[in-house]
């Protein structure tokens, strides 16, 4: 299906004006990274805090679960803030980006790492309710977490060397 005039001529522009300028391109690509590292670093910090309250005894628990809450307020727009450079990123270059498997991948990892996310907050819910299984289901959902922002990460290293 081919796309409009008017988007084909916006993404045309808008790779011209991203080649052509710097600044843009370097700030689009800080604001990614900055993204990855305080919404992936808080991740990853709150993942590795389940995994060793799930080991713990259920009192020493109470506490990360509140903390998990603040986690989401950090990491939520961090992977807005992402998602809106990497598409920026990947409209500056789309013949390359479009053209590449490991591209594919990496958006199939991007989207296994939100689909995560919503298993995260339904296990919290379920810590929260006191559900037998709950406190499992929430160290699963954070080792699974945890990997897929690290494959994420090396994927994303990979792509740009590959590009």
């Amino acid at each position: 299906m081919p796309i409009p005039a008017f988007v084909a001529t916006t993404i045309e522009t808008w790779a011209d004006f991203y080649d052509h300028h710097q600044l843009v391109s370097v700030t689009v690509r800080s604001l990614h990274l900055a993204g990855l590292v305080l919404g992936g670093g808080t991740a990853l910090a709150a993942d590795r805090r389940v995994l060793k309250a799930a080991r713990s005894e259920p009192a020493a628990r109470v506490g990360v679960v509140a903390s998990l809450d603040e986690a989401h307020r950090v990491v939520v727009p961090a992977l807005a803030l992402m998602m809106v450079t990497g598409v920026l990123m990947t409209l500056s270059d789309t013949d390359t980006f479009f053209g590449s498997r490991l591209y594919g991948f990496k958006l199939s990892l991007v989207g296994l790492l939100l689909l995560n996310g919503l298993g995260l907050l339904l296990a919290e819910r379920a810590v929260a309710k006191e559900r037998p299984k709950g406190w499992v289901w929430l160290a699963v959902t954070s080792a699974a977490s945890l990997a897929l922002w690290l494959a994420t990460l090396f994927t994303g290293v990979w792509l740009t060397v590959a590009a």
